[in-house]
């Protein structure tokens, strides 16, 4: 796969919910057969423990956990969000996602479509890790304000393969 440039912050804090956001976390959920809900998007704020803007606040990211609470998520539900994770890195560069950051182990891993791979990190890098039980997503602006866009792309991913 051919690297991308990485957007973080550059486009500056949204005013409300971008509605391409949205449609690409109810897809995902979906596509994780409930292993992955919604822990939040949209929320102007810096990055925890730092004074930089969060992608967050660009309304370009989500946090999806796998934690089983309530009717929120399935028992054991890690293992189907690591083989959903593992799917959108495979299709990550048609989903135009930028960056997925992963808590649960060590300092976290993060993958990037700067360099089109995971790095474990092996120092304190993201708050949270470890034992967080979310994963961070971010998209590109380009797909952020366009739903139907959203469910284009993965009605087709639909149409070819199964998880």
């Amino acid at each position: 796969m051919k690297p991308r440039k990485y957007t973080g912050t550059s486009d500056g804090a949204a005013k409300a919910k971008r509605l391409g956001t949205e449609q690409f976390v109810r897809e995902v959920c979906e596509l994780s057969g409930g292993a992955l809900w919604n822990n939040g998007t949209w929320v102007v704020r810096n990055m925890k423990g730092k004074n930089t803007l969060s992608v967050h606040a660009t309304g370009r990211a989500v946090d999806l956990s796998w934690r089983h609470l309530g009717d929120k998520g399935i028992p054991n539900g890690r293992q189907r969000a690591l083989q959903t994770i593992d799917y959108l890195v495979e299709h990550a560069n048609f989903l135009r996602i930028e960056m997925i950051i992963d808590y649960w182990e060590g300092h976290g891993r993060g993958w990037r479509c700067d360099r089109q791979a995971w790095q474990t990190y092996q120092q304190p890098t993201v708050t949270g890790a470890p034992g967080g039980d979310w994963f961070h997503l971010e998209i590109a602006p380009m797909l952020a304000d366009d739903p139907a866009g959203y469910k284009t792309r993965f009605d087709k991913l639909k149409t070819k393969q199964a998880l």
